[in-house]
């Protein structure tokens, strides 16, 4: 009887210890860093579905950065 407690007990510490390690790997990478061509950067936010889009201009002049919200939500919300 106790090598079944025992057994359980292993068990469900394991099941604990993976589901934990699920979620820190899905936070782990957040952003995600794309760059379309060579003028334009864009970071994004996996988990609020949010951009933010950068223009770099051929003079060497860069434009500001620029939040986007996911057009993904704007669909969902009509």
């Amino acid at each position: 009887m106790s090598t079944v407690f025992i057994g359980l007990c292993i068990i469900i510490g394991s099941w604990f210890i993976s589901n934990s390690l699920d979620k820190t790997k899905a936070g782990k990478y957040r952003y995600e860093f794309i760059s379309v061509n060579e003028r334009n950067i864009i970071i994004f936010d996996k988990k609020t579905g949010s951009y933010w889009q950068k223009l770099i201009e051929q003079s060497d002049v860069s434009t500001e950065w620029q939040k986007q919200e996911s057009p993904i939500v704007k669909q969902e919300q009509r």
